[in-house]
């Protein structure tokens, strides 16, 4: 894996990990503030949901965090399993059996803004409604989907709000959130709200949905080695959501 010179910022997820391990510390630092706001709240439930009290949970995630993408395994899992959630996953269960209060807390060096994130995270978790059956595992794979499922719609309210379309885009979430079907909705009603037909309504949702979909596939494929793995990842995550409506759950 070659380490990036400064300044330079690839897109996909696995040459964030190989910034992670740059000699760098510009590189390194900029990269460890990615992922602490991208994937920090699925790590931090899984840790929760073994068990471990909010503190004791942050300063776990903490070390991890600072620690997992120094050791030298990482390559090797890079090549052999190729996807950054089972990898995660597997790399935070296998750290947990051996951390415990008594290790120094590794510095975080990240930005305020994700510091402030992190330290959100005990606010979101009680939000939660888990069930015995929400192992960590299961909580970590749903979470991690509706995780991405946020950023894609972050990014696209964005785009509508630079468009002057933030209240087609409010109108519109709601459905994509309840799984993207205008059946059992109020058709006439929202296309009143918004001043169309119920025949350009369906025809802006398909829009819409296609936007959303063609996002969410470019994010999944971020976090694959094997761009051949997506249609069976994508499949994976629309399993997490169907364990629980992320319209619902604390997400």
């Amino acid at each position: 894996m070659n380490n990036n010179a400064p300044g330079t910022f690839p897109s996909t997820e696995w040459t964030l990990i190989s910034r992670l391990r740059s000699r760098h510390e510009e590189v390194a630092d900029i990269a460890l503030d990615e992922l602490c706001g991208k994937y920090h709240y699925p790590l931090y439930c899984f840790i929760r949901r073994r068990g471990l009290d909010h503190h004791d949970a942050q300063d776990a995630l903490h070390d991890f965090l600072a620690k997992l993408f120094r050791n030298e395994s990482l390559q090797q899992t890079h090549r052999e399993a190729g996807r950054l959630r089972g990898f995660l996953s597997t790399a935070l269960s296998r750290f947990l059996i051996n951390w415990h209060r008594a290790h120094a807390k590794e510095r975080l060096n990240v930005s305020i803004e994700a510091q402030q994130e992190l330290e959100r995270n005990e606010e979101r978790f009680q939000k939660e409604k888990l069930t015995e059956e929400d192992t960590p595992e299961r909580v970590f794979e749903r979470k991690w989907a509706q995780e991405l499922l946020r950023r894609v719609l972050a990014e696209i309210e964005v785009e509508y709000e630079a468009k002057g379309k933030l209240p087609l885009f409010e109108a519109l979430r709601p459905v994509v959130l309840a799984g993207g079907s205008l059946v059992g909705e109020d058709t006439k009603a929202l296309a009143d709200s918004l001043g169309m037909s119920p025949a350009t309504l369906r025809v802006t949702m398909s829009r819409f949905l296609g936007e959303y979909r063609d996002r969410l596939r470019r994010e999944v494929l971020q976090t694959l080695a094997d761009p051949e793995d997506i249609d069976e990842e994508l499949a994976s995550l629309a399993n997490a959501f169907q364990k629980r409506n992320p319209a619902r759950d604390g997400a």
